[in-house]
């Protein structure tokens, strides 16, 4: 070979020497940081999806059922080692190492989308207690711990997920929570020893030596959940031994990230700040908040003050809903996280693990309530209770999988199983979703560190699922079952289910249910109404099961989506079933449901069939409805090809909410292939929400629609709750009634600690939303310390919507009120009102002959100016009300009308009444 190629060849080889030398990361595939975020080896954002191996390697009392026996490691071997021996002790240990955390766990994490696993090491595996070295201040070492993370390495390697190395109890324990880290207040914790601050040193420096190489271990979390109080009054111990950690490791390791977290359970920085290593990571922990982006300011200030990525290293322990808005959070904002815990006892886990009857009488034993086990009983519960944490032994919780997986990225949902017709339908087994997708209850997550420490209990029943439907174990053993119902149910709460059908049929509805009281469901079939109200009589009791059979219920043939829908609660729910089916045509075309919504002007009908016949044949005059006593004509009738099971009846003026209505039909035009429609008188559902009538006040959580604020309680006067916790992009909407085109004044209701948070007023005109005004608030020196101030907008007449939305942070909002100037108030005109007769015993006669159309709002006081009932009516001369449950006594009627106002006295007299 020439020596210019020679030359050459050998200098291009050293160069590529000293590139992967110089560029380790890159050329291996570590994690590492740059600038504000987090990156792989191929220079991608890499974002962190993170489960923590809790309960292994660090045993914790909740998660042992020991809290209340003493909740730490140490206290369970030695209560272990006197029920059973240290040989038995020991044997229960190797075998709990070995079943509790396998190869098939990461390969179940990774499968389910998890990129990640962070390993919580008790350095007790790695590395004996000072006061049992042979030899004070001398440092011996244990290979169990590094043996199982050599394998649980080659895991994480095969599956091309990352380890992440946290040291969750340290030489000494450093919390005075000693079940987090098993601290003996009997000995030195770790800030009360250089012994155990040289053993910790030196620990970090043999692991960081050991994996320098390891392109699979993704950093070292230096130390977990520190929440000590330190004689100096600041963080400076920490800052000074996480200094010397740094350096240790950098002596044998330049290529993995150093996760920091702070003091007070991982979120107190000060004094650890300014980042001292080029390649570090802030983390911070996150438990029962509210899941705003407030929530999470004070760590994004972090990253963006110190151009440092932060990673909450840390979260779990609530429910699916929490979890998903959770992880939407964070993913938004570019920060990953990783969960706690891969698997216990209880609903929020992966992997829930059964609790062997064996283990539970040890627990009993223990605390002196059970009877006495012998030593090999014992042991042989404790070896069953290891034998459990087998991934093949543990149920796979796949709706918590999907909440933090799929979930946050989506609100689509997934059948939970697969349903068919002419088989039971667990109500239990509702889809995968989020709330308001698949679901909707009332109660859906705690947030108790935001609300004065007021636990929520989001599933009653604390079974089977981890969301808000609230899910019980069920004893119909005399029928089908799952082993699970849902209970404590509410009104207006609903599960979906997916439900493959196989053909259009008329399918004969079995509901099989338990209730002390007189309940009532219904059900809808792809968003449409698919049953009438069901009535559900009492059983007798919450577990005194029934069956209830609703006959021709046609379903149309395909993949249905099928919701239950609680219209009164109270009842338990074990399952639902279409069986026995015969054809659409023998069954009559019948109406199913009549409702209204906003904004009142038109009632929905429901057929059971669909419209077939001509659309003139749709005549208004062929229905009647009533409201409230009075008689309202259809003006038209309209139906869609694309929904001809819908029938929509527009009448001339609104409806409103509270009021009630009926609607009847004896025509002989609506067919359905042939069929006439059947006569009818339907109730009608009336959804209309509150509309408030502008000029007047709105309290803050008087919303129709929330997107973002949480609720606390005001202690402002009055009382009540207020809008909380307020994020650029938050808002509130509310129905109004503006009674002229006019320019209001509006008083605010508010407290802050901010200098000058800012607040949109928008109405709703032709769908879209115009913003009226911005209003920027003054500091009112308290988030409790409340102030009226004043803005200024002009309204367009009519019945719409308006929105409150948040453009700068925070704010606490009460209530607004809306009032006109001197010109509007000199166009209102006061008239007495004629009452008759007076004094009245049931129906009072209002006489209004100078009313001309339009609606009116009557409201009753007492002589203490409590508000008693409130009707609205149309603007008849005419009007009746029922007073026969008011009490004996004089009463003020107030007549709101336009721009006019009417008053009048009436006395109510029981002497007439039976």
């Amino acid at each position: 070979m020439p020596f210019f190629f020679f030359f050459m060849k050998t200098n291009l080889l050293l160069l590529l020497l000293f590139l992967l030398a110089v560029f380790p990361v890159l050329g291996q595939g570590f994690l590492h940081v740059d600038g504000k975020y987090i990156y792989d080896g191929n220079g991608d954002e890499y974002i962190i999806r993170g489960l923590g191996t809790g309960n292994w390697m660090l045993q914790e009392g909740y998660m042992m059922k020991t809290a209340d026996l003493g909740g730490t490691q140490h206290e369970f071997r030695a209560r272990l080692e006197e029920t059973i021996g240290v040989a038995k002790t020991d044997s229960f240990y190797n075998a709990w190492l070995q079943y509790h955390f396998t190869r098939a766990d990461v390969d179940s994490m990774k499968a389910w989308g998890y990129n990640t696993v962070r390993v919580a090491m008790h350095y007790k595996w790695f590395t004996p207690p000072i006061e049992e070295e042979p030899v004070e201040g001398e440092i011996t070492w244990r290979d169990k711990g590094f043996e199982m993370l050599d394998s649980l390495l080659v895991w994480c390697g095969d599956n091309q997920m990352y380890l992440i190395l946290d040291l969750h109890g340290a030489p000494g324990g450093q919390g005075k929570d000693a079940n987090i880290s098993d601290y003996d207040p009997g000995k030195p914790s770790l800030w009360e020893s250089d012994l155990n601050k040289d053993k910790t040193v030196a620990l970090w420096a043999k692991l960081a030596e050991r994996y320098a190489d390891e392109p699979w271990i993704g950093g070292y979390d230096l130390i977990n959940e520190t929440n000590w109080t330190f004689p100096e009054g600041n963080n400076s111990q920490m800052r000074n031994l996480f200094g010397r950690i740094t350096e240790a490791i950098r002596m044998v390791d330049q290529n993995h990230i150093i996760f920091i977290e702070g003091n007070g359970f991982a979120n107190d920085f000060s004094g650890l700040t300014p980042p001292w290593d080029d390649n570090m990571v802030y983390s911070f922990h996150k438990y029962w908040n509210y899941n705003t982006k407030g929530s999470i300011q004070w760590v994004l200030d972090l990253r963006d003050t110190y151009d440092i990525p932060i990673w909450l290293g840390e979260t779990g322990e609530n429910s699916n809903t929490w979890f998903t808005n959770l992880v939407h959070l964070c993913e938004s904002n570019r920060i990953g996280w990783s969960w706690w815990p891969v698997k216990k006892s209880g609903i929020n886990n992966p992997l829930r693990v059964e609790v062997n009857e064996g283990y539970e009488r040890l627990l009993e034993y223990w605390k002196g309530e059970g009877s006495e086990m012998t030593e090999e009983e014992a042991f042989q519960a404790v070896l069953q209770f290891a034998e459990n944490h087998k991934i093949e032994n543990c149920i796979v919780q796949k709706d918590v999988i999907d909440a933090k997986i799929r979930q946050p990225h989506t609100t689509e949902t997934k059948p939970f199983r697969k349903h068919t017709t002419g088989n039971p339908v667990f109500f239990t087994d509702y889809d995968l979703g989020r709330v308001h997708y698949a679901y909707f209850d009332k109660d859906t997550a705690n947030y108790h560190l935001d609300q004065d420490g007021q636990y929520t209990n989001w599933n009653q029943g604390w079974a089977y699922r981890n969301d808000g439907v609230d899910i019980e174990v069920c004893s119909d053993v005399a029928n089908i079952s799952n082993g699970y119902n849902v209970g404590w149910t509410e009104d207006g709460e609903w599960m979906q289910y997916t439900l493959e059908v196989g053909e259009e049929a008329a399918w004969e509805l079995s509901v099989r249910y338990a209730a002390a009281n007189d309940s009532r469901i219904r059900f809808e079939a792809d968003g449409m109404p698919l049953t009438p109200v069901i009535s559900l009589p009492a059983t007798g009791g919450y577990q005194s099961w029934a069956t209830l059979v609703v006959e021709d219920i046609v379903l149309p043939a395909g993949t249905v989506q099928i919701r239950c829908i609680i219209e009164q609660g109270g009842v338990n729910l074990n399952y639902f079933s279409f069986d026995s089916s015969s054809p659409v045509g023998s069954v009559d075309f019948s109406a199913v449901l009549a409702k209204t919504e906003y904004p009142g002007n038109v009632i929905q009908l429901f057929l059971n069939k669909p419209f077939t016949g001509e659309a003139n044949a749709l005549l208004g005059n062929e229905f009647n409805i009533e409201v409230s006593g009075d008689e309202l004509e259809v003006s038209e009738v309209l139906w869609s090809e694309e929904n001809p099971r819908k029938l929509e009846l527009f009448l001339p003026d609104y409806l409103n909410d509270g009021e009630n209505i009926l609607v009847s039909y004896a025509g002989s035009f609506i067919v359905s292939n042939g069929q006439e429609l059947s006569s009818f008188e339907l109730e009608v559902q009336n959804l209309i929400p509150e509309v408030f009538e502008i000029p007047g006040s709105i309290e803050a959580e008087d919303f129709a629609v929330n997107n973002g604020f949480e609720l606390e309680d005001c202690q402002d006067t009055g009382g009540g709750l207020n809008t909380a916790f307020a994020n650029p992009g938050d808002y509130v909407e509310y129905y109004v009634e503006v009674k002229q085109d006019e320019t209001f004044q509006v008083e605010y209701r508010v407290a802050t600690e901010r200098t000058a948070p800012q607040l949109v007023f928008l109405q709703e005109q032709n769908s879209e939303w115009i913003p009226l005004d911005t209003m920027t608030f003054q500091s009112t020196g308290g988030w409790q310390k409340w102030q009226t101030q004043t803005g200024k907008i002009s309204l367009k007449e009519g019945r719409g919507k308006i929105r409150l939305m948040t453009l700068y942070s925070e704010y606490n909002l009460n209530k607004i009120k809306l009032s006109v100037g001197a010109s509007v108030q000199e166009s209102v005109h006061l008239n007495r009102l004629v009452l008759c007769p007076n004094p009245v015993d049931s129906l009072l006669i209002v006489n209004l002959p100078f009313l001309s159309g339009g609606i009116c709002q009557l409201s009753a006081y007492d002589l203490s100016g409590n508000l008693i009932r409130s009707w609205k009516r149309r603007g008849n001369k005419r009007i009746e009300l029922d007073v026969k449950k008011f009490s004996e006594g004089l009463y003020f009627l107030k007549v709101n009308y336009g721009t006019g106002v009417a008053n009048g006295k009436f006395f109510v007299s029981a002497s007439g009444r039976n």
